[in-house]
């Protein structure tokens, strides 16, 4: 049992009281119902769901289900045939839950902004924002994160976290942005580092290969 997700539970039903405090097999979790309102609190959609916890929360995702049937179980909806919800590619998910997050902060800045945009889908017909599905997300993430599309950059970027770095925090940074590599890809690298270096060797492998 993850005592830290447990120990959670009864400070979420306060914020959300549509959601019951559930147990199977000894497992405490989350199931109700989950309104998403926009700016002006006008509740847009519901959503059916459970929330389950993972072994190693809170330094990764608890595991959010949608169980009413509302979404389409289709990976170009971020949804598997388990009913569970793809939240985001692992390599955000690694570095939004580095310092760990609690599992209100998971609902309102993860869970309710992916049924926004799954409403937004169902509305317009596409997505507002997302990582495409598979490899082609994990290609996206890099780009953002090394802020270039060239794979001969990142491996530049990943020799240059992982060795025997040679820049000044103060010296203009290696990429010719101008900025000073303190506040340019010292702060990428920083992220990296928290990926893990065996990690980001086989993603780039993956999406370039």
């Amino acid at each position: 049992m993850n005592q830290d997700f447990k120990n959670q539970l009864p400070e979420v039903i306060s914020v959300f009281p549509d959601l019951s405090i559930k147990q199977i097999n000894g497992q405490d979790f989350l199931k109700g119902i989950l309104d998403i309102a926009d700016e002006s609190s006008t509740v847009t959609g519901s959503f059916s769901v459970e929330i389950h916890p993972t072994e190693k929360f809170p330094y990764r995702f608890p595991r959010i289900f949608e169980v009413g049937g509302d979404i389409p179980c289709n990976a170009d909806w971020h949804k598997f045939p388990d009913n569970s919800c793809c939240i985001t590619v692992e390599q955000d998910e690694i570095l939004k839950c580095h310092y760990g997050i609690t599992l209100l902060h998971f609902i309102e800045k993860e869970v309710i902004p992916y049924f926004a945009n799954q409403l937004y889908r169902i509305k317009t017909g596409h997505y507002l924002d997302e990582y495409p599905h598979g490899k082609e997300g994990v290609r996206l993430f890099y780009i953002e994160l090394f802020k270039s599309s060239n794979p001969k950059f990142w491996y530049f970027c990943f020799d240059h976290a992982f060795g025997n770095s040679k820049t000044g925090r103060n010296d203009k940074c290696y990429c010719y942005s101008g900025i000073k590599y303190k506040k340019c890809h010292l702060l990428v690298e920083e992220k990296l580092q928290i990926i893990g270096k065996q990690k980001i060797f086989n993603d780039l492998k993956f999406i370039i290969t």
